[in-house]
């Protein structure tokens, strides 16, 4: 059995300031890196062999982070773990949202946000992410440094579910166990009961 772990990158500006953020990128505030920092040592007893991360600034920089933490010597951009790109919704509140674009109905996975021009259709997201998941059958011990929209797309399709209220906020970890298939054996640092 193989096993990894994903959290999502530290808290950006546009995190704190409540705007969508797809592709686009924000720098990260000290006192959130430090944060992320502690979220880290975690992963001090786990024997993490690699650790990955999606080709976003936020994820790098947190990758990094982690990294220097867990003294790994390199880290691995993979695109299959960007964030959705939330075309002419990044960088928008929810507010900000309805007025421009009529939309009330707004969550990453939600189909509804499609009729915003650019937005990456959810169903080619979530075939981006679990094609890359995919690769990481024999990767056992990783750390991927990722995006709440693609833990969602990974609780979903594992799950089946598409149970809105569990959020994945910003350093939240969820470790996959994989011997058949993919399964989620915890997620840790959330407002729900661990699976």
């Amino acid at each position: 059995m193989a096993y990894i772990y994903l959290i999502r990158h530290a808290k950006t500006v546009m995190n704190i300031e409540g705007k969508w953020q797809g592709i686009n990128d924000s720098s990260i505030p000290d006192e959130s890196m430090a944060h992320f920092r502690k979220r880290i040592s975690f992963f001090k007893d786990k024997d993490i062999k690699g650790i990955y991360s999606s080709c976003l600034a936020r994820s790098i920089r947190s990758a990094t982070e982690a990294a220097s933490i867990l003294d790994v010597d390199q880290i691995e951009a993979l695109r299959g773990f960007n964030e959705r790109d939330l075309g002419l919704m990044d960088g928008k509140t929810n507010e900000q949202i309805r007025e421009a674009f009529g939309i009330v109905d707004i969550f990453i996975g939600s189909r509804s946000i499609e009729r915003i021009p650019m937005v990456e259709p959810w169903p080619d997201f979530v075939d981006r992410v679990m094609k890359t998941l995919d690769k990481f059958k024999n990767r056992d011990r990783s750390l991927v440094v990722t995006h709440g929209g693609v833990m969602r797309a990974i609780y979903n399709t594992l799950t089946g579910s598409n149970e809105r209220r569990v959020i994945f906020d910003n350093g939240y970890i969820m470790k996959l166990e994989f011997s058949d298939s993919w399964r989620i054996s915890e997620i840790i640092g959330s407002n729900f009961d661990p699976i």
